[in-house]
């Protein structure tokens, strides 16, 4: 029972107003994506960070106060059941497979495999700003740089489809097209490294038609792509079929 001077609801909405994301923190991202993943078995990779975490916030706003691991977990159970008033695109009720997100930005990969009743239950994302925007719009907030390995050690297992969207400026007309030997170009291997640790059934990635092409401008066939990244990758020569689509 929680002590009554303790009122749980007090501190909801500053768990939620986390405006400012520390790059090197991963407890706030670990908070919510326990939140997210609580019935799927997925939590266990998330948990230790999440109790960190409201403990944390509790021992500010009670700073006089024996904060016992009892009692946070009594809050880290309240918040499960509250926090989906908040969140504007939520998961389906039921999924019917389960991805992974990195490259996030806003989440556009996000909203789509929800739209088809996937259950995201991993987001990276860099940036601050497309952070906070992703958290606006999922109630989630991504982890960081997917480079570091102790980000790639939150990525639980046995999901069943990745999805990363990772920079393209190396592979783009618009600019000096350095491919692999840029590096930005270089950050695919690190999604190469979670394929083939990972091993998803099904790989969704997004970039430019450069991609198409090696970094010195020469066309490649379906065969040598799949040669160059997809084997390389994950050792295990997944098919690749590309689709090129007009977008403003």
């Amino acid at each position: 029972m929680l002590k009554e001077k303790i009122n749980i609801e007090n501190i909801d909405g500053q768990l939620f107003e986390i405006k400012i994301i520390e790059p090197g923190d991963s407890k706030p991202a670990s908070f919510t994506h326990y939140l997210h993943n609580h019935e799927n078995g997925v939590s266990q990779f998330y948990k230790k960070d999440a109790l960190s975490f409201v403990r944390e916030i509790l021992k500010k706003e009670y700073p006089n106060e024996e904060i016992s691991h009892k009692l946070t977990e009594d809050a880290l159970q309240y918040l499960i059941f509250d926090f989906k008033k908040n969140v504007p695109f939520p998961a389906p009720e039921k999924a019917k497979f389960k991805f992974i997100d990195l490259f996030a930005g806003i989440g556009g990969f996000r909203l789509a495999l929800q739209n088809l009743e996937g259950k995201c239950v991993f987001t990276s994302e860099w940036d601050k700003y497309s952070k906070q925007t992703y958290k606006a719009n999922f109630g989630e907030i991504p982890f960081g740089d997917i480079t570091k390995p102790e980000t790639k050690n939150y990525i639980p297992d046995n999901f069943d489809v990745l999805c990363a969207g990772f920079p393209c400026q190396a592979f783009s007309i618009a600019g000096r097209r350095g491919g692999f030997e840029d590096t930005r170009g270089t950050l695919f291997f690190d999604v190469a490294e979670i394929i083939k640790k990972k091993q998803p059934k099904a790989i969704f990635l997004e970039n430019v038609k450069g991609l198409k092409n090696d970094y010195l401008g020469v066309p490649l066939s379906g065969r040598a792509i799949r040669s160059n990244l997809f084997v390389r990758a994950s050792q295990k020569g997944f098919p690749l079929q590309s689709l090129t689509q007009n977008a403003a």
